[in-house]
């Protein structure tokens, strides 16, 4: 199989609702997804799963997981009735070093609101896969995807420069306003790669109620656009080297 990865690459966002079951009928919903995903997932990637206790406050963590790698399979399934040259067959999601999701010929990023799972997903640099491929090594990301409930509580103030949530802002427009820049932040440090391991704080967040920007973060420039979603912030961020995403949202009633 060998994919390519256009300036111009449509970049595709899936998301569905964790299911609201009782824990047996959660359980059962987690049981039966990863009995299906097993053959596609890779070792790294059940042990990420499996760190999620099949009972209590975790389960429903769990279920998110899951779902969120059983969208990325829905994700490729659209990918693949749009174009020949897109196909998910012989793929296998495996994590790199840093436990991000790594996938021959595609760049995927997931997010988890507590409410939701989603995941966003684009071509990725050319592959060669067969029986002489090599394993993927990790690579610069340059896709992240973060997606906050509009009702979660706001994050610490140490995830913000001083002055950086206007004071004259309502006490909900700050929470609001601070929800917005978290998504941002996040997004980029997905894109960037590092994850939470960098100040979130020394990451500008665009504007006041700005909806897309730009940012350089250790050599890299990024672009980042906050994207229509009911009930949630939601932001994807990616390389400044595709000039003119384009984005397809899938909400899915049932994964």
């Amino acid at each position: 199989m060998r994919t390519t990865s256009p300036r111009n690459a449509e970049i595709l966002i899936l998301g569905a609702a964790v299911p609201a079951l009782p824990e047996a009928e959660l359980r059962a919903f987690c049981h039966a997804r990863e009995t299906a995903l097993a053959p596609w997932l890779g070792e790294e990637q059940r042990d990420h799963i499996r760190r999620f206790a099949m009972s209590g406050a975790a389960l429903a963590a769990r279920a998110s997981r899951v779902l969120a790698r059983a969208l990325l399979l829905r994700g490729l399934s659209l990918a693949a009735a749009q174009t020949r040259s897109f196909r998910s067959e012989g793929v296998r999601l495996q994590a790199d070093s840093a436990g991000r999701p790594v996938l021959p010929g595609w760049a995927v990023s997931f997010s988890h609101s507590g409410r939701a799972a989603f995941c966003a997903l684009r071509p990725g640099p050319a592959t060669n896969d067969g029986p002489s491929a090599a394993p993927p090594r990790p690579a610069h990301p340059a896709l992240g995807l973060d997606a906050e409930a509009l009702d979660s509580p706001p994050p610490c103030g140490r995830a913000f420069a001083y002055g950086e949530i206007p004071p004259a802002l309502s006490a909900t427009g700050q929470c609001r306003e601070a929800l917005r820049r978290w998504t941002i932040k996040e997004a980029l440090l997905k894109a960037l790669g590092t994850g939470l391991a960098r100040d979130a704080a020394r990451i500008f967040g665009g504007r006041c109620g700005g909806r897309a920007g730009h940012a350089a973060l250790d050599g890299h420039c990024l672009r980042w656009f906050l994207l229509p979603c009911p009930g949630h912030w939601l932001c994807l961020a990616t390389s400044a080297a595709v000039s003119s995403p384009t984005f397809r949202f899938f909400w899915q009633a049932r994964v």
